[in-house]
């Protein structure tokens, strides 16, 4: 377990991020917590996209989209400042790879040791005749061993739908930008506000007016310290509604 700047907790095991303050708790999906793991392990080194994506995905790193690991990262950076720690905790290295912040702070939380207690021997009982043991074997109906294997499924599933309820939904903090494209098209824009000035998002838009083609959602944001532009185009608002499909664009800021 990791302590991150004296505040977040982070448990690979578990592949969580506690607040020590609020006490509450966000859990990763297994590639982001993977690569977290990796750079925390790594500090001071830019670790390059294709080696995450081995230590993410492991052998289906072939088959894996860059798109799902900027998508990833992406996660894996709202859960971090969601938690109360900076976006920036992981940085991107322009055309290079990903780093862990040198101005992070991590401690490394060892688990308690055992206690060695020194007991007094006790003398030894010697008992003239074994003990009886007995042994008991039931033969439990089909219907009954049906019925809890049927109870245990359903348990396991409403435990698994509970959890999806509860994740936080990635774009809900994002602000609507009052802004209509020079294509005409009447598409709902969002963007995250504390990455980039709007001016960037409605130059882009103006240049890219096949954004907003099909009326959809259009979420932008902005990767720190990097001069790259990512937009999220869903068919759905996807800040409530867990169906929404979205594809994943991506622009240089010096070339718009």
């Amino acid at each position: 377990m990791y302590l991150i700047n004296n505040l977040v907790e982070f448990n690979p095991d578990s592949k969580s991020l506690t607040n020590r303050l609020t006490g509450r708790t966000l859990h990763l999906q297994l590639p982001a917590s993977l690569c977290f793991l990796y750079l925390i392990t790594h500090p001071g080194e830019v670790i390059s996209q294709n080696d995450l994506m081995k230590v993410g995905w492991g052998d289906r790193n072939d088959v894996t989209t860059p798109n799902a690991f900027y998508q990833a990262i992406l996660t894996l950076r709202n859960a971090l400042e969601v938690a109360g720690l900076p976006r920036d905790v992981v940085k991107t290295i322009s055309r290079r790879g990903l780093t862990l912040s040198n101005t992070v702070s991590v401690e490394v939380l060892n688990t308690p040791q055992t206690v060695a207690i020194h007991t007094v021997p006790q003398p030894v009982v010697q008992i003239s005749e074994p003990v009886p043991v007995i042994s008991a074997k039931k033969n439990y109906p089909r219907w009954l061993i049906a019925s809890v294997v049927i109870l245990v499924l359903l348990s396991i599933i409403n435990g698994w739908m509970l959890y999806n309820a509860h994740l936080p939904m990635p774009f809900k903090d994002y602000l609507t930008l009052n802004t209509t494209p020079s294509s005409g098209n009447d598409c709902r824009i969002f963007y995250a506000a504390n990455e980039r000035t709007t001016e960037y998002y409605t130059n882009l838009l103006n240049k890219n007016t096949g954004l907003c083609a099909n009326n959809d959602y259009l979420f932008l944001t902005g990767y720190s310290q990097a001069d790259r532009i990512v937009a999220f185009a869903c068919d759905k608002d996807a800040r409530v509604d867990k169906t929404a499909f979205c594809s994943s664009h991506y622009f240089w800021t010096r070339e718009q």
